[in-house]
């Protein structure tokens, strides 16, 4: 009989290739992970892996237990979920996980709103970028967590995670206040331009990067911040421009002008990422319910924001 425990191990090693990043991601030390390995395909009777450098390939039979690994996992959530929905009300910690904006525009009202609806439920709140938070999340270190992705560079599925939307909006392109013009913008005009870009949100930067040479252009990166009211006074002060979400610039109070991008569509999709199987827990249900309303009208699951 294999251990659940052991199986998730060769599942994140499916998933990050290698010893050393499994052990990271299930905060053990890279021996204890290859012990645990080794007594798993002993258990097989069977080759799990092939070294490849540093890196281990699996072997079909190791495929396969990936495969039914999944599948038992979201029978285990399931099955915690259902338990859980047998209690009379919704309590317990749920650790929640979102990245500094989303933390602020959306987390915080829909905590305060979950707690008033349901008092024995205690919701805990950490900043996280995404590719952190996923990790937190098959770790089973975080509940759900609040992710984005951009529609030039889309996220990859993600193993035994589930993602739901919750708002679509553009990214806008900030201009210093002196630079005339109203409504939508054109990268190609600011090709002479400083461009000011995120330090480590580097997917944002990446897409800053693949819109401007679509436009025919190399973006000229003189300045980087992980502060966007940074990156806003760097802009009012003329030293260049941007682009920017559009629900990170909204709480802004600032002179520079904002406006669409008139070459592409360029959106940031955000979403609620919750383990597959785990949905149905009703404090997860309430949470994700709660962050819903807080990021739309209503309950609307795919709030679309406009400028």
């Amino acid at each position: 009989m294999f251990e659940v425990r052991r199986l998730r191990l060769l599942r994140e090693l499916s998933v990050h290739g290698t010893i050393a990043a499994a052990a990271r991601v299930c905060a053990l030390t890279p021996s204890a992970v290859s012990q645990q390995l080794a007594l798993l395909e002993r258990e097989a009777r069977t080759p799990l892996f092939i070294r490849d450098g540093r890196r281990l390939r699996l072997t079909k039979a190791a495929r396969i237990l990936v495969e039914h690994t999944e599948r038992i996992l979201t029978e285990l959530e399931q099955a915690q979920a259902a338990v859980a929905a047998l209690a009379r009300s919704i309590s317990g910690t749920m650790r929640l996980a979102a990245f500094p904006s989303a933390a602020g525009n959306i987390a915080a009202s829909a905590i305060a709103a979950c707690q008033a609806a349901h008092p024995d439920l205690r919701i805990l709140l950490e900043e996280n970028e995404p590719d952190a938070s996923l990790t937190d999340l098959r770790a089973q270190r975080i509940d759900a967590a609040l992710v984005y992705e951009y529609n030039l560079l889309p996220r990859l599925a993600e193993p035994g995670i589930e993602l739901s939307p919750l708002l679509q909006e553009p990214l806008l392109l900030a201009v210093p206040p002196h630079r005339t013009g109203d409504g939508p913008g054109s990268l190609a005009e600011y090709h002479d331009d400083r461009w000011i870009a995120p330090h480590s949100d580097t997917a944002l930067r990446t897409v800053l990067e693949r819109a401007c040479h679509a436009a025919g252009f190399t973006p000229r990166l003189d300045y980087t911040s992980d502060d966007f009211t940074v990156i806003m006074a760097l802009v009012r002060a003329g030293l260049g421009v941007s682009l920017i979400p559009h629900s990170v610039v909204e709480p802004l109070a600032t002179e520079v002008r904002l406006h669409p991008v008139s070459d592409f569509p360029l959106t940031r999709t955000v979403s609620v990422a919750v383990r597959t199987g785990s949905g149905t827990d009703p404090a997860i249900e309430a949470l994700v319910a709660a962050l819903r309303r807080a990021a739309g009208p209503g309950a609307n699951p795919y709030h679309v924001v406009s400028i």
